[in-house]
Parts: structure tokens; C-alpha cells; sequence
């Protein structure tokens, strides 16, 4: 599950062939591919020409589990888990590599922050002085403070410590995701796991997140899953980014997939990809899949309102295909002109491997109602998103569900 920038350059290529074949001269087509492409493509490559590793500052009280945390979300051993309590502030820094999945993080781990803080919370200078250090060397993306329910509850003094050194540290102190950790010490001997399956516990769960929200004055607050609350909440702030429970201690874990979306929805565009690639997580994948084909419905709705008759049919045909390429590197297809063929072979039950590029477009064309001739803003837009919806069927789901389902779905999401 993973992108190579190279053949991303090489695909990229093979879709400039395609859009070559609009009518109009160069200077036609090279204003309607920079309308077509504009800022939403650009984004895009940017997620894959300028990915670089996420940085993560992990923090908490001795105990917490940031270590598990580390490895739990890079789905592999790499922190150390042990029982030392240090005394004074330390940071680790873990460069996590990820070969196969093009792929590498950096994960500053502070120990001893909060043990170097007095119980009437005075903050030691030198605490104040390492921790802008770190914050100044590293710079991190987003911070993760991993505590445990008899933490939080007897912790009001942590959330206070962390609001002082924000205000000592203006400008390098990054946005915090609350991760409470340990959540099955509220579960009673004998009592069932996991929480969806014990209201007592969810409970107890749903009303730590309440406590913490409250704490951090936070009261625009949005669930992950309007059924399943205590997955967690998103907050409305530019400090805050949202509280998260998980169960770390053995695996199956629990609900390390919300945080790892929650963090990887967060982060800069140009540090988002290898955070997800490196954890080989499918539903992430997905849903980076479904952001790209909205950002390419987007697009393709300049190219059916551009003034240019003849020529927008060769370049929103090269955007659907470089769409249809994009998803299948997402679900951990080779990015490469072969897959493209192998969906348009799926979806028209006709092999299309070894056509040229004009033959591939017009291969898609025909799946999708309205495509293959001047078309309008609406149906531009609309048919990207049913090809985006269709790939991403195929690709992640093993269905074949042809684009002409979902142009409804399309043209809705426009009315909204």
C-alpha cells in the first residue's frame, strides 16, 4: 500500500500524453490544464513529490504508554516498553523506517516531563528550556499526550502545565491530540470487552472524554461516529485537535484506527501520505482515496465550465484516468498505466491492455454517461466522482460497480 514518487512522475507523463490529444493548440490546452489542474492537483502532488516523514512529539506521565502508542500506530515493535520512571526531563527521537511502503517517521518521545513538575505545578526552567529545545529543534507536526483515566481524573494540574508551557513557548508549541490510554482499568472483573459490547463501560468512557473536553474548554465538540461516542471527539480549536481512547496493552488493540485518522487528518498535505502508507491500514487509505476524488470532482468542474469547446473532453478524461491511477496506488497497486487498464477491463468486460492512449480514454469514456463530448460544469464534476466512487469500489472492495451507478450520488453531492 504504497506510492513510489518515481512512477508517480512516470504516470504523471502518460497522462500529459492523453491531454495532448485536446484540440485547440498549446496555448489552448496549457490554459485549460492549468484550470483543470490548478491548486487542488498541485496539492495532490505535493502529497507524493514533496511527502516527507511526519513528526510526532509524544508526551505523558510515566505509565501512560506512549511507548506502546509508538508502536501500535506504526503497527510494528519499535519503542521500547518498560517500567522506568525517569526523573528528569529526556526526549528520545525514533527515526522509523518504513522500506517497503516508501515510508519513514519521526517520533520524539519527552520522558519525565511531568515528573519534573512540583505537585503545587511550578514548572522548573530547565523543564521550560528542553522542552522549547526540543519543540525548536524538531518542530514537530502535532503533539500526542497519552494519559490514563486515574491521570486525567487526578490530573488537573497536567492539562494546566501544558496550557503554561503553550504560553511560555509562543509559535513552536504544536496542536495536541489527547490519547487516553488504559481504558479497560475501568473494566470490573468478569465484565465483557470491548466497550460496544458493556454499556457500564462505555459510560465510564464517554464521560472521561466529557471531563476532559470540559477541562480544556472545549464545548464545540464533534463525535467520530454519532453512534459510537465514545470513540471519541474533534474539537473546534487550533490548540486542541481532539481526545481519543485506545487500549493498547495487546493486540487487538482498540481504536488506535480513529486516532491514526484523526493525526493523519491533521497533518500538513506534505507530511499526510507517509503517516498513512507506513501503517498499512486500508480503511486510512480509503479515505484519502475519497478526499482525492472530491478534490478531483472539484477540479473537473473548471474544465466543463472552461470556454473552450473540443478541448475538455481529452483533459477531464486524462484527470478521471489519473484519478483511476491514484486510487489504485492507494489500495497498493504498482501506479502505473497497467492498472488503469485493469479497471477499464473490469468495468467493460473487454480487454483494453496495450491501447494507445487515445483508445484508453475513449475506453473510459464509454462507461460513463456524458462523457465524450463538450460537456458542463455539473456533468464534468459529477462523472469525476463516479469514476473517483467506482475505483475505489474496485480497487478497495473487490466490486465491480460501473461509474454510470454513482453519477446521482455525484450530481447530488453538487446540490448540497
Amino acid at each position: 500500500m504504497a506510492v513510489d514518487p518515481d512512477k508517480f512522475k512516470r504516470f504523471r507523463e502518460q497522462v500529459d500524453d492523453i491531454v495532448a490529444m485536446a484540440p485547440g493548440g498549446k496555448r489552448t490546452v496549457g490554459r485549460l490544464m492549468d484550470t483543470a489542474f490548478g491548486d487542488a492537483l498541485r496539492e495532490t502532488e505535493r502529497l507524493i513529490d514533496d511527502s516527507r516523514p511526519p513528526r510526532l512529539y509524544v508526551f505523558g506521565r510515566s505509565g501512560a504508554g506512549k511507548s506502546s502508542l509508538i508502536n501500535a500506530l506504526a503497527n510494528k515493535p519499535v519503542a521500547d516498553v518498560g517500567s522506568v520512571e525517569p526523573t528528569t526531563v529526556d526526549s528520545e527521537l525514533y527515526h522509523v523506517s518504513f522500506p517497503d511502503r516508501y515510508a519513514s517517521w519521526d517520533v520524539v518521545d519527552s520522558r519525565g516531563l511531568f515528573e519534573s513538575v512540583s505537585p503545587d505545578g511550578d514548572i522548573p526552567g530547565d523543564t521550560i528550556s528542553h522542552l522549547k529545545a526540543d519543540l525548536e529543534e524538531y518542530r514537530p507536526d502535532i503533539a500526542i499526550h497519552v494519559m490514563t483515566p486515574d491521570q486525567v481524573r487526578a490530573g488537573k494540574d497536567d492539562f494546566a502545565t501544558v496550557e503554561t508551557l503553550r504560553r511560555e513557548l509562543p509559535g513552536v508549541f504544536p496542536p495536541v491530540v489527547y490519547c487516553l490510554n488504559k481504558v479497560d482499568t475501568y473494566l470490573a472483573p468478569g465484565g465483557d470487552w470491548p466497550p460496544e459490547s458493556n454499556p457500564s463501560l462505555a459510560g465510564d468512557i464517554k464521560h472521561t472524554l466529557e471531563f476532559v473536553a470540559k477541562i480544556l474548554n472545549e464545548e464545540e465538540t464533534t463525535p467520530f461516529d454519532e453512534s459510537q461516542p465514545l470513540h471519541g471527539y474533534e474539537f473546534e480549536s487550533d490548540d486542541h485537535v481532539g481526545v481519543v481512547p485506545v487500549y493498547l496493552k495487546e493486540e487487538p488493540y482498540w481504536n488506535v484506527d480513529t486516532l491514526a485518522w484523526l493525526v493523519g487528518d491533521f497533518l500538513p498535505v506534505d507530511a499526510r501520505l507517509q503517516f498513512i502508507q507506513a501503517q498499512q491500514r486500508e480503511e486510512l487509505m480509503q479515505e484519502l482515496s475519497r478526499d482525492v476524488t472530491k478534490r478531483f470532482s472539484g477540479i473537473a468542474g473548471g474544465i466543463g465550465s472552461a470556454p473552450t469547446p473540443g478541448a475538455d473532453f481529452p483533459v477531464l478524461t486524462g484527470l478521471q484516468l489519473f484519478l483511476v491511477g491514484l486510487i489504485g496506488s492507494f489500495s497498493c497497486r504498482e501506479l502505473e498505466r497497467g492498472t488503469v487498464e485493469e479497471y477499464l477491463t473490469a468495468m467493460g468486460g473487454t480487454t483494453v491492455a496495450g491501447l494507445a492512449a487515445r483508445g484508453v480514454a475513449r475506453s473510459l469514456a464509454q462507461l460513463v454517461p456524458g462523457v465524450g463530448q463538450v460537456v458542463s460544469g455539473t456533468v464534468a464534476s459529477a462523472t469525476t466522482y463516479a469514476v473517483g466512487r467506482s475505483a475505489e469500489e474496485y480497487f478497495f472492495n473487490d466490486a465491480v460497480v460501473k461509474p454510470s451507478a454513482f453519477v446521482k450520488k455525484g450530481k447530488d453531492r453538487l446540490q448540497r
